[in-house]
């Protein structure tokens, strides 16, 4: 009822989002008539002005027109109810790992996925002659990564059918955006080797070109801005040597900011920073989130997967407490796999992987499509930075 009464009070108010376990409402001005698609994103529920005399609708999932085609492959299961389908890649996120097999022959590399208790699926490696066992199960829409010719496989039922989908964008009603996260390796490729920063400036000038940069080991984001010919500038708060850069000209900015996580390593606070970004050729804004979590341990400042688990709760707190329901993207270096319960806890609330190299990583908001994504050189760092291309849906 608060929610309603807040939404009859604002003039241009249509509809509200209600989201019980953040304790919010989101007000907004588009009018609805019930028959619209839905997403999920938690426990969050639309609710829109209709007249008392009509009749309330229920929603409708979200589906996307797509063509399909059937890619199964042979099974040699033991009770010929199981076949494998695989991914384009290695999965971003595999599961537990269950053991090893030495052979690059697919069927015996099914053969022990089956004989393994708790195996669902595996990665495929021909170069290396392997085969990694893995407890998760997939159904053929999760994200995945390049890692030589590695690929995932995975058990499905021989009465389904595994599509590949191919959905048609109309990349005009919506606008893109390449994100890139970049640890530069400030004391070493700054300072003690001062030689290597050349090839890291000329990487994020040149090659990378991002939109929207998450950098961490920057101590100075004013001379990224100069030795870059400005073709990036500062957004954001820059906190613990880390925080946003974009392409000029492209952005208005608002909203910036940071907040400790509470997470302290050796090195002292770990922070996120923030900062809204509003494309001004369309109007539409989202927020770009980055950070970088802690490593290593000194005396009583700990370091473990339970402390940055921790710094991950209040990290997705502060998302949820600034952007609410608005796209967002999170850059970072994480010094965690990406199977760790602070990452996890991202994936598990509605976020999703776009790309990873060792602990960096990109993670965004249903809002979004991944369009594309890879892994650059490090040219001088000691860390890949890696890109998304993302496309932000018009109706978001």
């Amino acid at each position: 009822e608060e929610c309603q009464t807040a939404c009859s009070g604002k003039a241009d108010c249509n509809s509200f989002a209600l989201c019980p376990q953040w304790n919010r409402c989101f007000l907004k001005d588009r009018s609805l008539t019930g028959n619209e698609a839905v997403r999920t994103n938690g426990n969050c529920k639309t609710y829109f002005k209709t007249a008392c005399g009509t009749t309330s609708t229920t929603t409708t999932e979200v589906t996307t027109t797509t063509t399909t085609t059937t890619t199964t492959v042979a099974t040699t299961t033991l009770d010929g109810g199981l076949c494998y389908a695989s991914l384009d890649g290695v999965a971003s996120v595999e599961g537990k790992g269950l053991g090893m097999v030495t052979t690059s022959d697919l069927e015996k590399c099914q053969e022990a996925c089956e004989q393994r208790e708790g195996c669902r699926s595996f990665a495929r490696c021909p170069r290396w002659g392997r085969c990694f066992l893995k407890d998760r199960s997939f159904t053929g829409g999760e994200s995945s990564r390049t890692n030589g010719d590695c690929k995932t496989f995975y058990q499905i039922s021989c009465s389904l059918t595994t599509t590949t989908t191919t959905t048609t964008l109309d990349l005009a009603e919506g606008f893109t955006v390449k994100v890139v996260s970049y640890n530069l390796y400030w004391w070493n490729a700054f300072q003690k080797n001062s030689w290597k920063s050349d090839g890291i400036i000329d990487n994020i000038k040149s090659t990378l070109r991002p939109d929207s940069l998450g950098l961490q080991e920057c101590d100075s984001p004013s001379e990224i801005r100069s030795r870059t010919d400005k073709a990036v500038e500062t957004a954001s708060e820059f906190q613990g040597a880390q925080g946003v850069m974009v392409k000029p000209n492209v952005f208005s900015t608002s909203n910036s900011g940071s907040r400790d996580l509470d997470a302290t390593g050796k090195w002292g606070p770990r922070y996120v920073t923030w900062v809204q970004l509003t494309n001004t050729s369309v109007g539409r804004a989202f927020w770009h989130f980055n950070t970088h979590w802690c490593v290593h341990s000194e005396g009583d400042r700990v370091c473990n997967e339970e402390v940055r688990y921790r710094g991950a709760k209040n990290m997705l707190k502060a998302i949820q407490e600034n952007a609410g329901d608005q796209p967002v993207v999170i850059t970072g270096d994480f010094n965690a796999n990406m199977n760790e319960k602070g990452i996890r806890h991202f994936l598990d609330n509605g976020f999703k992987l776009a790309v990873n190299s060792w602990v960096d990583a990109i993670i965004y908001s249903e809002h979004w499509e991944l369009l594309d994504q890879g892994i650059g050189q490090m040219a001088g760092s000691d860390h890949r930075p890696v890109w998304a291309e993302l496309w932000l849906r018009s109706n978001c």
